[in-house]
């Protein structure tokens, strides 16, 4: 066990190749030798759930395994995290979920019950995803700059939603109110449908999705797009600007990944990971993904953490310089 928790913690600091466990000899019994479990950190309806269901079913075949599917939502996502990392680690409990999510956890050292660096090991990225800032269409703003003078000229005034305390979401609505001198009320809900359902009733005037999620909203006029919250313009909306564009240094790393329970064999994490790295190249998935707003990177551990570890010193850098508490 020891041996297995030191070459997890190493794939975590980039210091074991794939290439290398791959080669360690599996002990004890074949895996998988039951039905594996992907734990989803986002309910039903999310594009964490969405996107997890259609790798599920592709890593199933590709292991020759029943995959099921448990959605555990919550606290921006660390609710999950906390049910994985305390899972007996023999690569049969997984976790799907926003990698944003442990990078803030691990920053700001969110009393969630696990730590994202040493009790859960990296499988592999899918990608980063879109994330789009959303207002209601009877809100008198067409563009980030004119939200941005809106919220400046009626300070707190504005409802803001996200998919709960301590998620990327509510860290990008604090960071654009301690860098842009911003007031907005923070209103945090347990997952992407609850919070839209509220934006669409009139309870909040403002809120952050993904681009799958929210295409279909933006498409029928409910909801008006105006910015993006990467730290880049996104390939599926050029026109939009970044929120940074108004607010600078307002932006989220947010994306998807799977992971599983430190000390899990290393042969495990490394066939999970060459599975995960041949769906994510398959064209017809790889195409999907793109244009639900999902850019596909597939690579080993090592280079899951190299994006990772650096975001999160880069975070608790900044949360120590604004002084934002996400306790």
């Amino acid at each position: 066990m020891r041996r297995r928790r030191r070459a997890a913690a190493l794939l975590w600091l980039g210091l074991m190749p794939a290439a290398a466990v791959a080669a360690d000899p599996p002990a004890g019994p074949p895996w998988p030798a039951r039905p594996v479990s992907l734990v989803v950190a986002y309910p039903p309806g999310a594009i964490t759930d969405t996107v997890g269901r259609r790798v599920a079913e592709q890593l199933g075949t590709a292991l020759g395994a029943a995959i099921v599917v448990e959605n555990r939502g919550g606290a921006g996502g660390n609710v999950a995290g906390a049910y994985v990392a305390r899972a007996a680690p023999d690569g049969h409990t997984l976790l799907f979920t926003s990698y944003g999510n442990l990078i803030i956890a691990a920053a700001a050292k969110l009393p969630v019950g696990f730590d994202p660096f040493k009790d859960l090991a990296p499988v592999g990225m899918v990608g980063p995803m879109t994330v789009v800032l959303l207002v209601r269409p009877d809100l008198p703003v067409r563009n980030l700059a004119e939200f941005v003078r809106h919220v400046a000229a009626h300070p707190g005034q504005l409802n803001f939603a996200s998919v709960g305390f301590g998620s990327s979401y509510h860290l990008l609505i604090e960071q654009m109110m301690a860098h842009g001198r911003l007031s907005m009320n923070h209103v945090p809900y347990r997952g992407g449908a609850a919070a839209m359902t509220d934006f669409l009733g009139g309870r909040v005037q403002a809120t952050l999705a993904t681009w799958l999620f929210a295409r279909p909203y933006m498409t029928d006029g409910s909801a008006r797009p105006i910015a993006v919250a990467n730290a880049a313009r996104a390939p599926v909306a050029p026109e939009l600007p970044t929120v940074a564009e108004a607010v600078p240094g307002a932006a989220i790393a947010e994306g998807l990944g799977l992971f599983a329970p430190a000390g899990t064999p290393a042969p495990v994490i490394a066939r999970l990971n060459a599975a995960l790295r041949a769906i994510l190249a398959a064209p017809a998935m790889h195409g999907w993904l793109e244009t639900n707003g999902v850019t596909p990177q597939p690579g080993p551990p090592e280079a899951f953490t190299a994006e990772m570890r650096p975001a999160a010193e880069s975070l608790a850098r900044l949360l120590r310089e604004t002084q934002i508490r996400l306790e």
